[in-house]
């Protein structure tokens, strides 16, 4: 999403016993009749290692017939999503988070180059996010590079959200879930450059369930955070993947599509490729 899934993905609840779609980017998509497509899991990075497309991915997507995404990055999207996160009817971060909490957190943001007074009006689950994602050029990620190299193609480019559907997930959540990921956030900031490597190295290795395994870590042993955990994975994930399928099916019924989508949306009994898969979908792993 917007912000980087991977990068909060630590909600997110490990599924029990060995899951569909544990290994693979890439994955051909077909129905009898109709050109395949291709769905790509993407990682919303910049990293070089991960913008340097493997053959077969540049292949695939060389030779799309249209480019679809998630959501771009682009000017218009952005401006949206930073009045989104913040609030519009005089209540302040300090008043949901708790005293204790903010002080603590106003000076890990102003570190961040965003003084106190701007602090006081993000909503919780903005903060986390912001705490969550790497320090990176949101126009360099990765599912962004693709976008411009299709729009440079002159590709029909797709949108399976809007910026409201994915500031809404958060927002559905209630404020108290949120400040519980928040705090969870604050209290394990050091250890996510290292996750973030981890994620990185699963991600190269088309680790889906490495990923997976690496990014719910943190919350394993925590029932504090069962409710908010559970929550979380069916705002943020399972929703959406079923939105997501049911928004791709048109460019996928004409055929030549390239689909790329984060890639713990790929994964599970609940992901995107199980999902294709029951609507009548044959895929096969490329990469």
């Amino acid at each position: 999403m917007l912000g980087g899934l991977c990068a909060v993905a630590a909600f997110a609840q490990a599924p029990a016993g060995r899951v569909p779609y544990e290994q693979g980017l890439l994955w051909r998509v077909e129905k009898p009749g109709i050109a395949a497509s291709h769905v790509f899991g993407t990682m919303h990075v910049d990293d070089p290692r991960v913008l340097a497309l493997p053959p077969p991915v540049r292949t695939a997507f060389d030779s799309a017939r249209s480019f679809t995404m998630e959501v771009s990055l682009d000017s218009a999207n952005l401006l949206t999503l930073a009045t989104r996160m913040l609030y519009n009817d005089g209540r302040t971060l300090e008043a949901a988070a708790g005293t204790d909490l903010y002080r603590k957190l106003v000076p890990v943001m102003e570190a961040r180059g965003m003084p106190e007074p701007v602090v006081r009006g993000f909503r919780p689950w903005a903060v986390m996010m912001i705490l969550a994602m790497p320090q990176q050029s949101s126009s360099e990620v990765l599912d962004f590079v693709l976008y411009k190299q299709a729009r440079a193609r002159g590709l029909p480019v797709s949108e399976l959200e809007s910026v409201d559907d994915q500031v809404g997930a958060f927002e559905g959540m209630p404020e108290n879930h949120q400040v519980l990921m928040l705090k969870h956030t604050l209290e394990t900031l050091s250890t996510l450059p290292r996750q973030t490597e981890r994620l990185l190295a699963a991600y190269l290795a088309r680790d889906l369930g490495a990923m997976w395994r690496v990014s719910e870590e943190s919350t394993r042993d925590r029932p504090d955070l069962k409710a908010t955990n559970e929550l979380f994975e069916r705002l943020l994930l399972t929703d959406r993947n079923r939105k997501m399928v049911d928004r791709m099916q048109p460019q996928l019924q004409r055929g030549g599509a390239f689909v790329a989508v984060g890639a713990l949306h790929l994964y599970g009994e609940r992901g995107v490729l199980r999902l294709l898969e029951t609507r009548g979908w044959t895929l096969t792993r490329v990469y």
